[in-house]
């Protein structure tokens, strides 16, 4: 009697069929079989059937192995863009564990329970958020994560995040999760970089730090004049003034978007002010707030959020030390450096949203009630979001790069002054 299978069938001869046609890849034939078996077989197992079945067939296509796959992962949990690194989106009662040398994820409860398994070999998520609390993480996890730099965002309350996240560098610094070229930069480059934030004088990288975010706000919303603001930021003297300039270029450029809102779909049974966007107002203030309950708010937010941990591996790579700010001041828990080299990236993220909101219709369960005045953003709108919305992963290597440069200009000045 021949063993017994502990691993859930599937259709080669059909799954064949449809490659053969283009209807989809192997790739994706394998997400579709893991998300929904309750115990699927290995990558390999599932390659090697199909292979096997096209070769009794006589079917003209090849099944590729090896990075084409991610093991476990439905599609839509994690999304991939040209340019960019998936973003993977957990939902509640989520369990990081390492088994076997790979990260093993579970989330979700009862007949929804996902497993996704993402081994050493295969391509690693730009980052990874928890939409829910209820999250179990073993130190083994965390430090997986870190090692091929991961970052791991938790929500902390309304307007709050909490961001873990370490450089992939090995001892040897050959590095893993970044190429030995990002990990030489961390060790021969870095301790420059940190004596440089340390000696430049804030208020020159503040101003041109708000320069750039002007710029590319301009190009974003033609209404707004950069003369004048840019004569003014010529003329202040300190980070407290470049702070209040850009608080007042913010007004005039949230001023542009003020008629916007959420389209209805048809019984859609939104809330009439979920369909004009009336004013920005700055945290995640849509999950809990008592003073404001805007849906694109807290779209913004997420976004900002994701590209900030991504953000933070780029300028880690590149040496920096992130607690150290310009534009914003240095506090106890915070990367605020992340949060400086985000500014100009904003109108980007910002366009990309407006994009995604635009081309959509929404119904009030997209927005489910989490508490009496608080709701939250539904997974599956998170994960269309995210697709939509990530920047290229250059841009975040040329916002490094450019930060490297203007600090440099500003240590040059200070020491010549």
């Amino acid at each position: 009697m021949g063993r017994r299978s502990v691993c859930d069938p599937f259709n080669a001869a059909a799954i064949v069929e449809r490659i053969a046609t283009g209807e989809t890849t192997a790739a994706d034939a394998y997400r579709c079989y893991a998300a929904s078996a309750g115990r699927p077989c290995a990558r390999a197992t599932f390659a090697g059937a199909l292979s096997r079945t096209r070769a009794s067939a006589g079917l003209p296509f090849a099944v590729k192995r090896g990075r084409n796959f991610t093991r476990g992962v439905s599609g839509h949990e994690i999304r991939e863009r040209a340019g960019a690194a998936p973003v993977l989106v957990i939902g509640p009662d989520a369990a990081l564990r390492v088994r076997g040398g790979a990260l093993d994820v579970e989330h979700g409860s009862g007949k929804d329970r996902v497993h996704v398994r993402i081994d050493v070999d295969e391509p690693k998520p730009a980052a990874i958020l928890f939409d829910a609390h209820g999250e179990f993480l073993t130190g083994e996890a965390i430090r997986w994560c870190a090692r091929y730099a991961i970052p791991l965002i938790l929500p902390n309350g309304p307007g709050r995040a909490i961001l873990f996240y370490e450089s992939a560098l090995e001892a040897d610094g050959a590095g893993e999760g970044v190429n030995g070229k990002h990990a030489a930069r961390i060790l021969d480059v870095g301790p420059s970089l940190v004596r440089a934030q340390a000696l430049a004088d804030p208020v020159p990288v503040a101003r041109a730090i708000v320069s750039a975010k002007l710029k590319a706000s301009a190009e974003s919303v033609p209404a707004i004049d950069k003369r004048p603001w840019s004569l003014r930021l010529d003329e202040a003297r300190s980070v407290a003034e470049i702070v209040t300039i850009e608080a007042r270029i913010a007004a005039a450029y949230w001023r542009a978007f003020r008629d916007l809102g959420l389209r209805e779909r048809k019984g859609g049974d939104l809330p009439r002010s979920w369909l004009r966007f009336a004013n920005r107002q700055k945290g995640a203030q849509f999950l809990g707030s008592k003073h404001a309950s805007h849906p694109i708010n807290a779209m913004l937010n997420y976004a900002y959020v994701v590209e900030a941990g991504r953000l933070a591996r780029a300028l880690t790579a590149a040496g920096f030390a992130l607690p150290i700010g310009f534009l914003h001041r240095d506090k106890h828990g915070r990367n605020s450096l992340v949060w400086d080299a985000i500014e100009p990236l904003r109108p980007l993220i910002d366009a990309r949203v407006f994009k995604f909101i635009a081309q959509r219709e929404f119904v009030r369960s997209d927005f489910p009630q989490a508490g009496r005045n608080a709701h939250r953003i539904d997974r599956a709108i998170i994960a269309e979001l995210l697709r939509v919305s990530l920047l290229p992963w250059e841009r975040h290597e040329d916002a490094a790069r450019w930060m490297e440069r203007t600090i440099a200009d500003a240590v040059k000045q200070h020491l010549r002054d």
